[in-house]
Protein backbone atom coordinates (compact mmCIF):
# COMPACT_ATOMS: atom_id res chain seq x y z
CA UNK A 1 0.00 0.00 0.00
CA UNK A 2 1.41 3.26 -0.96
CA UNK A 3 2.20 6.23 1.80
CA UNK A 4 -0.07 9.57 1.60
CA UNK A 5 3.31 11.40 0.69
CA UNK A 6 4.33 9.15 -2.28
CA UNK A 7 1.38 9.97 -3.67
CA UNK A 8 1.93 11.77 -7.04
CA UNK A 9 -0.86 13.72 -9.57
CA UNK A 10 -0.96 11.39 -12.86
CA UNK A 11 -1.91 14.49 -14.66
CA UNK A 12 1.50 16.13 -13.43
CA UNK A 13 3.69 12.77 -13.49
CA UNK A 14 6.28 12.57 -16.24
CA UNK A 15 5.86 9.13 -18.65
CA UNK A 16 9.42 8.96 -16.64
CA UNK A 17 9.68 8.32 -12.63
CA UNK A 18 12.96 10.27 -12.36
CA UNK A 19 13.59 14.29 -12.11
CA UNK A 20 16.05 16.32 -13.66
CA UNK A 21 19.36 16.78 -11.89
CA UNK A 22 20.50 20.22 -11.37
CA UNK A 23 23.03 20.10 -13.55
CA UNK A 24 20.77 18.71 -16.35
CA UNK A 25 18.33 21.16 -15.50
CA UNK A 26 20.94 23.91 -15.80
CA UNK A 27 22.27 22.58 -19.24
CA UNK A 28 18.37 22.78 -20.31
CA UNK A 29 18.30 26.37 -19.20
CA UNK A 30 21.35 27.54 -20.42
CA UNK A 31 19.86 25.91 -24.35
CA UNK A 32 16.55 26.77 -23.94
CA UNK A 33 17.54 30.35 -23.15
CA UNK A 34 16.19 31.53 -19.63
CA UNK A 35 13.31 33.27 -20.07
CA UNK A 36 9.72 33.01 -22.29
CA UNK A 37 11.11 30.76 -24.63
CA UNK A 38 12.15 28.07 -21.55
CA UNK A 39 8.97 28.49 -20.40
CA UNK A 40 6.80 27.97 -23.35
CA UNK A 41 8.57 25.10 -24.51
CA UNK A 42 8.79 23.14 -21.81
CA UNK A 43 5.13 23.61 -20.49
CA UNK A 44 2.87 21.09 -18.74
CA UNK A 45 5.15 18.56 -17.97
CA UNK A 46 6.84 17.63 -14.29
CA UNK A 47 10.17 18.35 -15.46
CA UNK A 48 9.81 22.05 -16.68
CA UNK A 49 12.28 24.19 -15.90
CA UNK A 50 10.33 27.19 -14.18
CA UNK A 51 10.16 30.68 -14.84
CA UNK A 52 12.91 32.76 -14.01
CA UNK A 53 12.11 35.64 -11.24
CA UNK A 54 10.49 38.51 -12.43
CA UNK A 55 12.35 41.52 -11.70
CA UNK A 56 11.01 44.24 -13.71
CA UNK A 57 7.70 45.34 -15.54
CA UNK A 58 8.92 44.28 -18.73
CA UNK A 59 9.19 40.59 -17.26
CA UNK A 60 5.82 40.53 -16.13
CA UNK A 61 4.27 41.53 -19.22
CA UNK A 62 6.18 39.15 -21.01
CA UNK A 63 5.37 36.24 -18.97
CA UNK A 64 2.22 37.54 -18.93
CA UNK A 65 2.00 37.13 -22.37
CA UNK A 66 3.57 33.91 -23.04
CA UNK A 67 0.78 32.24 -19.90
CA UNK A 68 -2.25 34.31 -21.55
CA UNK A 69 -1.53 32.57 -24.85
CA UNK A 70 -1.09 29.50 -23.64
CA UNK A 71 -4.45 29.72 -21.10
CA UNK A 72 -6.37 30.86 -24.95
CA UNK A 73 -5.22 27.82 -26.68
CA UNK A 74 -6.80 25.47 -24.09
CA UNK A 75 -10.02 27.96 -22.83
CA UNK A 76 -10.86 29.06 -26.86
CA UNK A 77 -12.39 25.78 -27.95
CA UNK A 78 -14.73 25.95 -25.21
CA UNK A 79 -15.56 29.52 -25.13
CA UNK A 80 -16.50 28.99 -29.03
CA UNK A 81 -18.71 26.30 -28.79
CA UNK A 82 -20.37 27.73 -25.74
CA UNK A 83 -20.83 31.31 -27.84
CA UNK A 84 -22.24 28.65 -31.00
CA UNK A 85 -24.29 27.24 -29.00
CA UNK A 86 -26.20 30.33 -27.37
CA UNK A 87 -26.58 31.84 -31.06
CA UNK A 88 -27.80 28.81 -32.82
CA UNK A 89 -30.98 29.56 -30.29
CA UNK A 90 -31.23 33.14 -31.26
CA UNK A 91 -30.90 32.34 -35.09
CA UNK A 92 -33.17 29.64 -35.10
CA UNK A 93 -35.44 32.14 -33.52
CA UNK A 94 -35.13 34.68 -35.76
CA UNK A 95 -35.38 32.04 -38.95
CA UNK A 96 -38.93 30.92 -37.17
CA UNK A 97 -40.09 34.34 -36.78
CA UNK A 98 -40.43 34.60 -40.34
CA UNK A 99 -42.44 31.82 -41.11
CA UNK A 100 -45.00 32.73 -38.45
CA UNK A 101 -46.25 33.74 -35.49
CA UNK A 102 -47.07 30.10 -34.01
CA UNK A 103 -43.83 28.87 -35.45
CA UNK A 104 -41.94 31.82 -33.72
CA UNK A 105 -43.96 31.47 -30.36
CA UNK A 106 -42.97 27.34 -30.08
CA UNK A 107 -39.34 28.26 -30.97
CA UNK A 108 -39.55 31.00 -28.10
CA UNK A 109 -41.28 28.20 -25.75
CA UNK A 110 -38.51 25.73 -26.88
CA UNK A 111 -35.90 28.21 -25.89
CA UNK A 112 -36.74 29.31 -22.57
CA UNK A 113 -39.04 26.39 -21.07
CA UNK A 114 -37.69 23.48 -22.22
CA UNK A 115 -34.15 24.12 -22.56
CA UNK A 116 -34.12 26.25 -19.09
CA UNK A 117 -35.85 23.13 -17.56
CA UNK A 118 -33.26 20.53 -18.96
CA UNK A 119 -30.49 23.08 -17.87
CA UNK A 120 -31.79 22.78 -14.34
CA UNK A 121 -31.99 18.93 -14.57
CA UNK A 122 -28.13 18.97 -15.56
CA UNK A 123 -27.30 21.38 -13.11
CA UNK A 124 -29.17 19.39 -10.42
CA UNK A 125 -27.52 16.34 -11.28
CA UNK A 126 -24.21 17.87 -11.06
CA UNK A 127 -24.79 19.11 -7.51
CA UNK A 128 -25.66 15.46 -6.49
CA UNK A 129 -23.15 13.92 -8.07
CA UNK A 130 -20.12 16.42 -6.72
CA UNK A 131 -18.53 15.09 -3.34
Amino acid sequence: MEKDNDFKDPFLASTEEEELDPATQKALMEYLGVGSRASSLVSFSSTAVDIPPISGVGDFVREFRIESRKLWKLAGPAIFTTMSQYSLGAVTQVFAGHISTLALAAVSIENSVIAGFSFGIMVRFTLICLP
